[in-house]
């Protein structure tokens, strides 16, 4: 049995890598574009991007870890099938029951691993996530910079020709603000930013200040104006993982969250019967239907969980149990009593 259980972790473990990795990288290309759309509202370094790239990367885990190995473990059984090697080891004495079990502790190990992201690394790295986000759109005003379009100033478009860095004094501003049937335009030659009783501001200098209305233009000059960032910034508050959880007994959403990631922890073991029930077989005596099977089982799964999450935690608890005794038995009855 140990040449043989040699033979299947090799198997599986090349067929799961070269799943695993193609869908990781263009997770993570997906995922660098989203990240770069927030730097059209505010800057980030390359080294702030990898940051948000590594506080999304258990999210991307934990989604794709539980159906790579439901395919990676499928095409395994299908090769044995497909080249009566699992014939083979039958006649040797090697039964399905065993093979199964050879499987057990690399699905024990994996429920293991997304019950630590999906209850412990991703709260943290969401509320990480939004903590960072909520520190660089407060700061953003401060990062604008000369020459550069699209950057706002709580609800104006900014544009300025120069900066002096030393002093932070803006030369040549524009602001836009464009509201329904309301437009407003300010044009200063000097401005500089000024934090008065913990609020941005917009200090500008000899300027005009521009309202189109029903078409109608309105001049005023200035000497001086102040325009304030308005944005109402919500506090972040941090949790320890306790208290993320908690909530879960009074906030439905969170609770909704905690099934799903404890159901999606469980569906190696949920359909590891299934991968065997369906693809075990006599490719000369029999149809191979895996693929429609194992597409419709991870269908059901996923879309009942999502559905009833929603409303009881109990029959959650029910149908994964339901799912797992009916894999049981269709490996009984299609496999395990015939082989």
């Amino acid at each position: 049995m140990r040449k043989t259980s040699e033979y299947l972790l090799k198997s599986f473990s090349g067929i799961f890598f070269s799943i695993f990795l193609p869908i990781i990288v263009i997770g993570s290309l997906i995922l660098f574009v989203r990240i770069a759309k927030l730097t059209e509202v505010t800057q980030m370094s390359a080294g702030e991007m990898l940051l948000m790239y590594g506080y999304s990367l258990p999210t991307i885990l934990f989604y794709t870890l539980p159906v790579t190995f439901f395919a990676a473990l499928v095409l395994t059984l299908n090769k044995l099938s497909n080249d009566f090697e699992s014939v083979v080891l039958f006649s040797f004495g090697i039964s399905p029951a065993r093979l199964v079990n050879f499987f057990y502790p690399l699905v024990l190990l994996l429920i293991a691993l997304l019950m630590l992201l999906s209850l412990g690394l991703i709260p943290i790295t969401k509320q990480l996530t939004k903590s960072f986000i909520a520190y660089k759109s407060m700061h953003a005003v401060l990062n604008i910079e000369a020459s550069q379009f699209g950057q706002k100033f709580g609800e104006w478009l900014v544009f300025l020709e120069s900066k002096d860095k030393d002093s932070n004094t803006l030369h040549n501003i524009v602001l836009y603000n464009s509201k329904p049937s309301h437009e407003q335009i300010l044009i200063a030659d000097m401005g500089r930013f000024i934090n008065e009783n913990g609020v941005l501001g917009l200090m500008l200098s000899n300027g005009r200040a521009y309202s189109i209305q029903n078409d109608k233009v309105n001049q005023i000059d200035y000497k001086v104006m102040k325009i304030y960032d308005t944005t109402q910034y919500k506090p972040f508050t941090y949790q320890n993982l306790k208290d993320y959880w908690s909530i879960a007994k009074e906030e439905r959403k969170r609770l909704k969250d905690m099934i799903i990631f404890i159901a999606i922890s469980l569906f190696p073991i949920a359909t590891l019967y299934f991968a065997f029930a369906y693809v075990i077989l006599h490719p000369r005596y029999q149809k191979n239907y895996g693929y429609l099977a194992i597409l419709l089982s991870t269908a059901i799964y996923y879309g009942v969980i999502s559905a009833i999450a929603k409303t009881s935690a109990a029959a959650s608890a029910i149908f994964v149990l339901l799912f797992l005794a009916t894999g049981v038995l269709l490996f009984y009855k299609r496999v395990e009593r015939r082989f």
